[in-house]
């Protein structure tokens, strides 16, 4: 058995030895191959790996994606192939994604969810995933999830309300028989690619907090307005309702909160504010994500459904977060 480790790094001189190191220390009884997609890091972020590859023989593996000068490129669609690249490469029964400038806080982190994944009894689950430690700046710590219960979750449980980074999940390496094409190859980042996973199998989830998750400031994500962000989470609303039509109300719950801030504004904004969410909506013909951003000049008929969505999702949201304040006194959650 093996397991591969993908890390995507882009200018993380300050972190990336931490984080390699973090992943070197794991006792695993199992072998573990690190395989690091650089984005084009213009600091000393290769250099680094490189010293670490030449220290540690046939462990560790470079893959770079070079940039031109003077070109922009879009983030998330960067991210996307740097990642899908990995999981070209990566030769593994079991695969998981460490960002450059996170690390793992427990060195039995990858045993213990290969461990869970290779119980018969969780044969229905194709990842396990644990709660994530997020560290700021300022030295302040805080679980990234506050659900404390081990146990199973299918995608109706978890998506309502629940979130957990993609570094947190070791999955099943089922990429070579279904890899992710269109849309979802062009954005395939966090929720996304938890998304594509429950499509194959339920999470098996881990309440300990195994790995941090650094709260970088002035992050792509931080920089952004609210409109933007809630822009942005519209990409992922319509791959999934492309990818599992058939759970189209769990997406309008668990996004109510942005599809309620997007109508209630729909008078104020144009497409063209909503860069580069829109071009990418675009690019990929994103059917969903682009009837929103153009709300604006909807027709009656069309804001009637958006209305609709905004009753469903609303109702469902409200339950969930009951059923979870329910579960919360109860102990079971």
């Amino acid at each position: 058995m093996l397991v591969s480790v993908l890390i995507t790094t882009y200018n993380l001189e300050k972190y990336i030895a931490e984080t390699l190191d973090s992943v070197l220390a794991q006792e695993t009884d199992f072998p573990v191959e690190i395989l690091v997609g650089d984005d084009g890091s213009q600091d000393g972020t290769v250099a680094i790996v490189q010293d670490y590859m030449e220290r540690h023989p046939g462990r560790i593996a470079l893959y770079q994606m070079p940039r031109e000068e003077g070109v922009a490129y879009n983030r998330v669609n960067r991210s996307a192939a740097n990642r899908l690249n990995l999981l070209e490469h990566a030769g593994g029964d079991y695969c998981t994604f460490l960002d450059g400038d996170d690390y793992y806080i427990d060195e039995k982190k990858l045993q213990r969810q290969v461990d869970t994944l290779e119980n018969k009894e969780n044969a229905d689950c194709v990842m396990c995933a644990h709660n994530l430690l997020m560290v700021y700046p300022d030295g302040n710590e805080a679980p990234l999830c506050r659900a404390k219960r081990e146990h199973k979750l299918a995608l109706k449980n978890y998506w309502k309300l629940m979130f957990l980074q993609a570094n947190a999940v070791l999955f099943r390496n089922i990429y070579r028989e279904n890899k992710p094409t269109g849309a979802l190859a062009a954005n395939f980042d966090d929720n996304n690619i938890t998304y594509w996973l429950f499509q194959h199998g339920k999470m098996y989830y881990l309440p300990e907090c195994m790995g941090a998750y650094r709260q970088v400031q002035g992050s792509s994500w931080n920089a952004i307005s609210m409109l933007q962000q809630s822009a942005s989470n519209m990409i992922g609303y319509s791959i999934e309702r492309e990818l599992a039509p058939d759970e189209y109300v769990l997406s309008d719950i668990r996004h109510y909160p942005d599809l309620k801030y997007l109508y209630e504004r729909r008078e104020e904004f144009r497409p063209e504010q909503l860069s580069p969410f829109y071009e990418t909506a675009q690019e990929c013909n994103l059917k969903e994500a682009l009837w929103i951003y153009r709300m604006g000049t909807a027709e009656a008929s069309e804001l009637r459904e958006m209305r609709k969505r905004l009753r469903r999702g609303k109702r469902g949201y409200q339950w969930a977060k009951l059923c979870r304040a329910i579960q919360k006194i109860l102990g079971r959650y």
